[in-house]
């Protein structure tokens, strides 16, 4: 009986660490400038816009700051796609440094 419930307590953590590690492995966050943002409603459309697009788990947008700190999962979505999406609301994104 003993045997059965360590085994079963040694399955059930497995299956959760696995779980955590995918999980892990497909998200990513990555900081873009945008340039153009004046106010909270600025921030407010891209934001929208970040969110509104498949793969973006969370995007957090500061006028402010003049950048978007966003998490999405790479394997639906890429960061140049989340740059044409950022443009596509008539701020700029920042070009990558190196390009």
């Amino acid at each position: 009986m003993l045997n059965r419930i360590t085994s079963l307590f040694v399955g059930v953590v497995l299956v959760l660490t696995l779980g955590v590690i995918t999980a892990a492995a497909f998200t990513k966050t990555v900081t873009i400038k945008v340039e153009g943002m004046k106010c909270a409603k600025c921030s407010a459309s891209v934001s929208k816009a970040l969110k509104a697009t498949e793969g973006v788990e969370s995007a957090e947008v500061s006028s402010e700051k003049g950048e978007a700190v966003i998490k999405y999962d790479d394997q639906k979505l890429t960061e140049a796609k989340l740059r044409e999406v950022i443009n596509s609301t008539g701020f700029k994104a920042a070009e990558e440094k190196g390009q």
